[in-house]
């Protein structure tokens, strides 16, 4: 799976729009889930996805390491969200666009404990959990130390359990 990752990203990295779009069919449902529980809102995940892959097409050629295309991804990802998420001034709840939650596997109520999660802790469950990015691979993107990460993936986790009454 890496060595097909990377070898799209090479090839996208040179151009070709196939495996560029290879890459966003492989990624698209956990782009989603991320910027939804970053967002809070389906209109504002949709478009932060949008954005974010039209930016990181157009700069793709920057990409230092193909390995860490996935990361550049989500960091890129992670970034429009913020930037969303300050656009706007008020917070908004989840609202329902019409997917199921099959389609995307959130039920109302791990989007309304998700929500209850500072923004920190909410990135991190979003990359360890639904991304599946490693605690080292998520402190890339946030900056943080992997052993930070992982303290606050467990302590996310266990709000998270405790909102969930699990």
């Amino acid at each position: 799976m890496k060595k097909d990752v990377r070898h799209l990203a090479e090839k996208a990295k040179s151009g070709d729009k196939v495996a560029f779009g290879s890459l966003y069919e492989l990624y698209y449902a956990d782009m989603y889930h991320f910027a939804l529980g970053m967002c809070k809102n389906t209109y504002d995940a949709q478009d932060s996805v949008q954005e974010t892959v039209l930016s990181v097409w157009k700069s793709i050629s920057n990409l230092q390491n193909p390995d860490k295309f996935k990361a550049y991804l989500f960091s890129s990802l992670s970034n429009t969200c913020k930037k969303k998420i300050l656009s706007r001034k008020s917070e908004t709840e989840f609202e329902d666009t019409g997917y199921t939650d099959s389609e995307f596997d959130f039920s109302l109520s791990v989007r309304e404990a998700l929500q209850k999660l500072d923004e920190e802790e909410r990135q991190i469950i979003m990359l360890t959990v639904v991304a599946g990015f490693k605690s080292r691979e998520a402190g890339e993107i946030l900056k943080l130390p992997p052993s930070t990460v992982r303290t606050k993936q467990k302590r996310a986790l266990a709000k998270l359990g405790k909102e969930l009454e699990l």
